[in-house]
């Protein structure tokens, strides 16, 4: 019988928890080298160009956040980072579109960009773990 109720205690307790047991996110944490082509137009001018640089996932409590860290600059996106891996933006924008995030625990890929009057711009990007 104390068997059955010590089972049951901890099966409660496993299943009363909000935080999943293992936070498949963390896998995600490190730094990647990253390659963006980028295409850009304004009316019929249209140009593109390719640019390197480092994503760094990091955690803070609960939150894990992803820096793009380019040329002497960093700019902290407003991401959620699903358990499997796909990115999604925290904020709305209607004219900004971005679809993907981590393909597995070694390789990132994203695709999107922002579409406006008379112009816009558009990113396909493949990271890789350091």
């Amino acid at each position: 019988m104390k068997i059955i109720f010590s089972f049951s205690l901890l099966l409660i307790f496993l299943l009363g928890c909000k935080k999943p047991l293992i936070d498949y996110r963390s896998k995600f944490v490190g730094e990647y080298q990253v390659i963006s082509y980028n295409s850009s137009w304004v009316g019929s001018n249209y140009q593109q160009d390719t640019v390197t640089y480092t994503l760094n996932v990091n955690r803070s409590n609960d939150r894990y956040y992803v820096d793009f860290v380019r040329q002497n600059s960093s700019v902290t996106k407003n991401y959620l980072l699903e358990t499997d891996g796909t990115l999604h933006s925290d904020g709305y924008d209607p004219h900004f579109y971005v679809n993907g995030g981590f393909v597995d625990k070694n390789h990132f890929r994203l695709t999107g960009g922002y579409m406006g009057l008379g112009g816009g711009y558009s990113f396909d990007e493949y990271g890789t773990k350091k």
